[in-house]
């Protein structure tokens, strides 16, 4: 990829980043050290950065250049041995680094492997633009904490599609499961929204309701980690 093809990715991440409401211009060329007029003419195409100041602004926004390469033209260039051929590789993270965007190195517990046309069959459908994050991560979840899984075994290995933040049935007549971003962590549930609280509902009716408060000029979709696609017992 070509410095302006990477400069032109470095803006669609930032403008991305602004619009979640993760950042301000002004805070982050305030922490960058750049004037106000150098990063709005730099995110507006008027103006490009030098190799040391797009150091600077990455630095500060915590990525890496691998964080503007999309992971198809990774894993393109990538030499993948013949077994892996038709397998795709999904990292496995903490439920606390569940709604970044992408993950440093140490913030990934392990790679699991799916089938790439299982993975590539999966429809997306995001409320807000997340077409900067990775789309799919695998989490650990507790069975005790999560009353969804009906066998006996210590966690779940549960697979999320991130790129899918809407309501809407993912197939007809049937609800959709999601991880929503709960404290500092998250959990599973069957959502809803009513009034401005997004509810949580369990599979097993005897158990209790929760409700998250959706704050003013906020959407849902904030709330939504992804949509649950997989889910693998670990016994």
């Amino acid at each position: 990829m070509k410095l302006h093809e990477l400069q032109d990715q470095l803006r669609v991440h930032i403008r991305s980043r602004i619009g979640r409401r993760e950042l301000t211009g002004i805070r982050l060329a305030r922490a960058a050290g750049f004037p106000q007029g150098h990063l709005s003419n730099f995110l507006n195409a008027r103006r490009g950065l030098s190799l040391e100041s797009m150091d600077r602004l990455l630095e500060t926004l915590g990525i890496g250049v691998l964080d503007l390469v999309d992971d198809r033209e990774i894993q393109k260039r990538a030499a993948l041995p013949a077994a892996a051929e038709g397998v795709e590789t999904v990292a496995m993270v903490s439920p606390q680094h569940a709604a970044l965007a992408r993950f440093a190195p140490h913030q990934i517990l392990e790679m699991r492997s799916f089938n790439r046309s299982f993975l590539r069959r999966l429809k997306a459908h995001f409320v807000e633009d997340r077409s900067d994050w990775v789309r799919f991560i695998v989490l650990r979840m507790k069975v005790k904490q999560s009353p969804f899984f009906a066998y006996r075994s210590s966690s779940a290995a549960v697979l999320v599609d991130r790129h899918y933040s809407s309501l809407q049935p993912y197939r007809r007549f049937h609800p959709n499961l999601y991880v929503v971003r709960m404290r500092a962590g998250c959990t599973i549930g069957y959502v809803s929204i009513f009034d401005d609280h997004l509810v949580l509902r369990p599979r097993d009716p005897a158990l209790e309701v929760q409700a998250l408060h959706i704050e003013r000029g906020r959407t849902y979709a904030e709330h939504i980690i992804g949509r649950v696609c997989h889910v693998g017992l670990e016994i």
